[in-house]
């Protein structure tokens, strides 16, 4: 009989990604530990077939490890991890710049909450088609951001739409809108009840949602606030519940 140490084993063919040179999978583990008599025919064919279904399940354990980190196991999976980590790309955000962001995404939700992160990932969110944007609280502070991201702070008193204020938790994000909105008229022009539109403008149901999302995720959770867009042709307030 010949000893396995004599036995020269075949050239490494295991199955699924990353086999070969530099990887050990289940089905060299077979053909190394298999006795001389296991190593061919149909005693191999039997072992290979199970050593290669260990193989995939292997595979397919790596790559579900791999997608939660952005970039390792393609694009794909980005809205995925992007979604989990609260981290919403943007309009126009390409895949290299969404992933650096969600990289960094335990150190940018240390500061959700404050008036930096909310602009930060407003400044992300419409990049690069940013626009300059003013949040401004009750108190008269005032955090303004220009299209570039860069953000100064100040104080100046100033007249708080509606007039007095209920609720000391109040903000107003102030975006420099930069398309043109139409008035869709008054109450009591002709239309349709639930025919897809908002009251006010033309603004649609997703572009509302787009505009509340950034602003209800990363603004304090015990806020509420208005979105004001001034447009070229007009101004239109949304209200925004807190996060």
């Amino acid at each position: 009989m010949t000893s396995s140490a004599s036995y020269r084993l075949p050239s490494n063919s295991g199955s699924g990604e990353g086999s070969g040179a530099g990887r050990r999978t289940f089905r060299d583990a077979v053909r190394e530990l298999s006795p001389p008599w296991l190593r061919g025919g149909l005693g191999e064919a039997i072992l290979g077939a199970v050593a290669e279904q260990l193989d995939d399940l292997t595979d397919r354990l790596v790559a579900g490890v791999r997608v939660r980190f952005p970039g390792l196991e393609g694009m794909e999976s980005l809205a995925l991890v992007g979604r989990e980590r609260r981290i919403r790309r943007g309009r126009l955000e390409t895949d290299a710049v969404y992933t650096e962001r969600l990289g960094r995404w335990l150190d940018d939700h240390r500061r959700r909450g404050g008036a930096y992160a909310l602009l930060g990932q407003l400044h992300a969110h419409y990049a690069p088609a940013a626009f300059p944007v003013a949040l401004r609280y009750a108190s008269g502070r005032r955090y303004a951001m220009d299209a570039a991201g860069a953000i100064v702070r100040d104080v100046a008193a100033w007249d708080v739409p509606g007039g007095a204020v209920p609720r000391w938790a109040r903000w107003w994000l102030f975006y420099a809108w930069p398309t043109p909105i139409s008035d869709d008229g008054v109450w009591s022009d002709p239309g349709t009840w639930g025919d897809g539109g908002v009251w006010g403008s033309d603004l649609t149901p997703a572009e509302v949602r787009d505009l509340r999302l950034v602003p209800r995720e990363w603004g304090a959770a015990h806020a509420t606030g208005r979105i004001v867009l001034e447009s070229p042709t007009m101004t239109v307030t949304i209200s925004v519940e807190g996060g």
